[in-house]
């Protein structure tokens, strides 16, 4: 009888222990669903560029399967062209400057490619960036030989650079950084055509009014192009038009115990440290195992001696002197189990004599 009711206690520890496994389980699966939404709009997958009165949101391109060097891929000798990018050919325009967002393997970048290559007219065209990051780097500088006619200086967050092309080929250049925190706004300040230092390029094949910049756009991830006004600078910043500037939270690198977490934003690569925290509380699972298993252990008792069963009566007498030692508050006579406890016990114990004696009795 007492064996029935050990297994019975374990049973009911195992369904508890199941019952608290699962609602722990949904409280993380609760919290995750919460988190997701709040890391979708934190603006990690949306930059803004401002420019006077004008906000235009643009998200990245690429998917992060290669580096943005391989993605512009400068040849200073090839046959198509020298001294250019050949892997953005589909995309480059004759005499118009593009600037956009670039998510590489690495990071994403803030890139800049001029004219295309193939056609005959050149161009000048003089930048000048701050509040760039102090972690990021320029991976890509086109053109990037010995004794080059372009400029690029870096110092402190700010870069300088001028660009002068003869014609056939295209320039540019790519910051890897804008996955940082450390920093809000970007700005970049272009002067090209007469508005450069480097106006005019003396070695220009045709004539000086021929090699112009014509247009400046703004490329988003979504294929769309928005033209911008050449003779003013532009911000660049993490965020959206509506919700304005936002501090961007990189990715965390993810650890074996942090799965639960990772799953609602491995495609967007940019989870927010809530969602790390919120992983990190899932280690309750382990410790809500409990124990109660190993004192099933009544099923002993069968070869127990009549010295067992001293003291077997032994704790029964003990306990009304353990009851009486707790009482309620305003009743000093009461114990906390009630007046009728020591009876309870001493039946209880008599019984148990019984059960033990009987036992005896089979095994001789």
């Amino acid at each position: 009888m007492s064996a029935d009711t050990g297994a019975g206690e374990c049973g009911g520890a195992g369904v508890g222990s199941r019952v608290a496994s699962v609602a722990l389980a949904l409280v993380l699966v609760g919290s995750a669903l919460a988190i997701g939404p709040a890391t979708a709009q934190d603006g990690s997958g949306t930059f803004i560029v401002e420019q006077g009165g004008q906000c235009t949101e643009v998200t990245p391109l690429g998917d992060g399967s290669q580096s943005v060097e391989a993605f512009y891929d400068y040849e200073a000798l090839d046959d198509r062209a020298n001294y250019s990018s050949l892997g953005t050919v589909d995309m480059q325009i004759d005499q118009v400057s593009q600037l956009f967002v670039y998510r590489g393997s690495e990071g994403l970048s803030l890139v800049f490619l001029h004219d295309a290559i193939d056609e005959p007219n050149g161009f000048v065209a003089t930048a000048d960036l701050s509040g760039l990051p102090a972690d990021g780097e320029w991976p890509v500088e086109d053109d990037s030989y010995t004794d080059r006619d372009d400029v690029f200086r870096h110092e402190n967050g700010s870069s300088h650079i001028e660009w002068v092309s003869n014609g056939g080929r295209t320039d540019g250049a790519a910051f890897r950084g804008l996955g940082s925190p450390n920093y809000r706004t970007i700005t970049v300040d272009v002067q090209f055509n007469e508005e450069s230092n480097r106006y005019p390029f003396g070695e220009w094949d045709s004539a000086p009014g021929e090699n112009e910049i014509e247009r400046w756009i703004v490329r988003s991830g979504s294929g769309e192009t928005t033209e911008l006004d050449m003779s003013q600078p532009v911000e660049i910043s993490p965020g959206t038009c509506s919700g304005g500037i936002e501090t961007y939270t990189p990715t965390p690198t993810p650890t074996p115990n942090e799965t639960n977490g990772t799953a609602t934003e491995s495609a967007d690569n940019e989870t927010t440290e809530t969602v790390t925290t919120a992983t990190r509380t899932a280690t309750p699972t382990q410790t809500a195992t409990p124990t109660p298993t190993e004192t099933a252990t009544p099923t002993r008792t069968p070869t127990a001696t009549p010295t067992e069963t001293a003291t077997v009566t032994a704790t029964a007498t003990d306990a009304p002197a353990a009851t009486n030692t707790s009482t309620m508050p305003g009743d000093g006579s009461s114990s906390v189990l009630g007046p009728g406890f020591g009876v309870v016990a001493a039946l209880a114990a008599a019984l148990a004599l019984l059960a033990v004696v009987g036992l005896a009795r089979r095994i001789d």
